[in-house]
């Protein structure tokens, strides 16, 4: 492909360029497949030595492939106007305006290969460290060692005194792990710092922007929006729930935690299964044949095991194949709503893969309006059919809940994010610089009504 077309698509007619791109994404296609499959294959067993070689060397090797199709995007954009215009006449417009958009942050090809295989041991590399130091890291609790998973899950518990245990002991052990976090941090941060600097981004958060289509404005405006109601819905939200608690403020073990008198939800995956689908099938029956596929064809890794990732998402892979998603299913409420979340994002991603697959990504924010959507139908399907009172004020405290931690804690965290890149692009940052920053914003978003003890430095 590079002999072929390397400093040639400029004398290339209109049909060969149409050609050139759609050659560049039969190749992009298998080079995402194998990445899909390495990735995939170590989410789900992190701690096997085996599958972490295979998915460092799988990524060594397809750096090595990928840096000899650096030069296209790089000579696309030095097209004419002529060419650029037939190529937006087909069904590639949108790629060619997104490319047009990276074009003043672009460097010379010697330096985007560099960065390329530089990233192998820079950014990349600290995530991978402290995504297996997390996998790796055991949380004493009552004469047992759990995972993240179980620790963390432990937080939600009816009883205060697991709760605060479990975060007791989540805070002891990151504490211990200290030095580690804040060396990655400031190696991760100060990486974004260089690239933002090399490529001449003008805010920390300016390449990411630019990947989610999105105006600094506009996020801007939904920053100071949401902090704007801080007062007047998060923290009115945590001083209700801290008198249900018959307390002056909640501890912050507490945040998320059960209220009074709730049964523990034992719900079965079947079950789980059956609500989200029947939520589906309500508001359209093409949709719920949809995530039906997931659940027949096992596209769904749920359960919880040693050594699999924390968390959730859906993975789309590639278009020649099908999306996965990974969850770690627990038998919550809380956990339906996950699995309605990704299904929503699974569907998305099922639907989109018709585009080919320089077409079928989206940014972010178009992403999470599906996810948040199929999230919306279950909880929208519960209540509906719900007719006892204490459920119903249940499954509204529990949605009022989730849509804070979906918006107004996730702003906190983007403004935490913010000011630790800002300080780093300054000095090397110590674990109190960083627990400072952490502890005002939070304590911006929760309000008075929630207790953050000097134990929650470390989260």
């Amino acid at each position: 492909f590079s002999s072929k077309y390397k400093s040639k698509l400029k004398n290339l007619d209109n049909n060969e360029l149409l050609r050139s791109i759609l050659k560049y994404e039969k190749l992009e296609e298998k080079i995402y497949f194998l990445k899909s499959f390495s990735f995939l294959t170590h989410c789900t067993n992190q701690l096997d030595k085996h599958v972490s070689k295979f998915y460092q060397s799988t990524n060594e090797t397809l750096s090595n492939i990928e840096k000899n199709l650096i030069f296209f995007s790089l000579e696309f954009n030095k097209l004419s106007k002529t060419k650029i215009n037939y190529v937006k006449s087909t069904k590639y417009k949108s790629l060619v305006e997104n490319l047009n958009k990276f074009k003043k942050f672009q460097q010379s090809e010697v330096v985007e290969k560099l960065l390329m295989e530089k990233s192998l041991t820079s950014s990349s590399a600290w995530i991978k460290f402290f995504d297996q130091t997390m996998t790796r890291l055991k949380f004493s609790f009552r004469n047992k060692k759990l995972s993240e998973t179980e620790i963390l899950n432990l937080f939600s518990s009816p009883e205060q005194s697991i709760r605060r245990d479990a975060a007791l002991s989540f805070a002891k052990t990151l504490k211990e792990q200290i030095f580690n976090f804040t060396f990655i941090m400031n190696n991760i941060s100060k990486d974004l710092d260089i690239d933002t600097k090399l490529r001449g981004f003008k805010f920390s958060e300016s390449s990411r922007h630019l990947s989610n289509q999105i105006d600094k404005e506009d996020v801007d405006s939904l920053v100071k929006t949401v902090k704007g109601n801080y007062r007047n819905i998060c923290h009115r939200y945590y001083n209700y729930k801290a008198k249900c608690f018959g307390q002056k403020k909640l501890n912050f073990w507490d945040r998320n935690a059960p209220y009074p008198g709730r049964k523990t939800d034992n719900i079965s995956w079947s079950k789980a299964k059956s609500i989200v689908l029947e939520s589906y099938n309500d508001f359209d029956k093409r949709l719920g044949s949809i995530a039906n596929i997931f659940f027949e064809k096992n596209w769904i890794h749920a359960k919880p095991m040693n050594g699999k990732t924390s968390g959730a998402f859906s993975h789309p892979t590639v278009p020649s194949c099908h999306p996965y998603i990974l969850m770690n299913y627990q038998g919550k409420t809380r956990d339906v709503m996950t699995l309605a979340h990704e299904l929503g994002h699974g569907v998305h991603q099922y639907l989109a893969s018709k585009q080919g697959l320089l077409l079928a990504d989206t940014p972010l924010t178009l992403a999470e309006t599906a996810s948040v959507f199929g999230e919306m139908l279950t909880f929208k399907s519960l209540l509906r059919k719900t007719r006892n009172k204490d459920e119903r004020i249940y499954l509204l405290r529990s949605k009022i809940e989730d849509m804070i931690n979906t918006v107004f804690r996730q702003i906190s965290f983007f403004i935490f994010e913010r000011e630790i890149h800002s300080l780093r692009s300054k000095f090397e940052l110590s674990d109190d610089d960083i627990s400072e920053v952490w502890m005002k914003t939070q304590k911006e978003s929760l309000g008075n009504s929630v207790n953050l003890t000097n134990d929650y430095k470390s989260f």
